[in-house]
């Protein structure tokens, strides 16, 4: 079971987060973004033909291919 997120917790903007106080890199970030959202997918009962196009529409949305 996943715990979901505490809605009282204060959440930094990430404007404020700095990609060079980070000992990743920009691509090694995205690379984890990629790895934590196709975990949670599956951890909430995706198969992973689900996850696949899931993160496919996540990219496009994300690469403004398509509008909301």
């Amino acid at each position: 079971m996943i715990a979901e997120p505490d809605s009282s917790a204060t959440v930094q903007p990430a404007s404020t987060l700095l990609v060079e106080d980070s000992p990743l890199s920009a691509h090694e970030l995205y690379q984890l973004t990629l790895y934590k959202w196709r975990y949670s997918l599956e951890a909430y009962g995706f198969d992973q033909d689900e996850v696949k196009v899931l993160m496919f529409l996540k990219w496009l949305h994300a690469s403004r291919r398509v509008l909301p």
